[in-house]
Order: C-alpha cells, then sequence, then structure tokens
C-alpha cells in the first residue's frame, strides 16, 4: 500500500466539509486514520479509505494573520 500526498478535490462538499473523496474509487472518507502538526501553519491528514484501503494523505495550510498592535 503506497500512499500519495496530493489529491483534487473534486467534488463541492469537500471544499466545505473538508472531507476528501478516495482518489482511486472515488468514495468519500469519513476522518482521517492520523493528523500532524508541521511548522507553524500545516496540518497533515493520512487517511484510509474504508471501501478499497487505498492511503493517502493531504496537506492544509492556515494562513496567519499578525496580531493587532496596541499603542
Amino acid at each position: 500500500m503506497t500512499g500519495q500526498y496530493t489529491v483534487p478535490m473534486r467534488y463541492l462538499h469537500e471544499r466545505y466539509l473538508g472531507r476528501p473523496s478516495c482518489a482511486k474509487c472515488g468514495e468519500l472518507v469519513m476522518a482521517p486514520q492520523s493528523s500532524e502538526h508541521r511548522r507553524d501553519c500545516d496540518i497533515r491528514h493520512v487517511w484510509v479509505c474504508d471501501a478499497c484501503d487505498y492511503q493517502f494523505g493531504t496537506l492544509v495550510t492556515f494562513k496567519t494573520q499578525e496580531a493587532p498592535r496596541i499603542a
């Protein structure tokens, strides 16, 4: 079982719910098998499809904002 770490989101619900579909069979994956905090703003999720056991990963990057300065 080899993992891949770039998967395009093919369905509209994925953009709002943040859950990807399996890159191999298209089944919606409910929850990541594991998550890892990387660097300041990155979270890596490892997903395993319940339907076909395909493993893949996604990377979520959050934009940081500077705290407002109090004068």
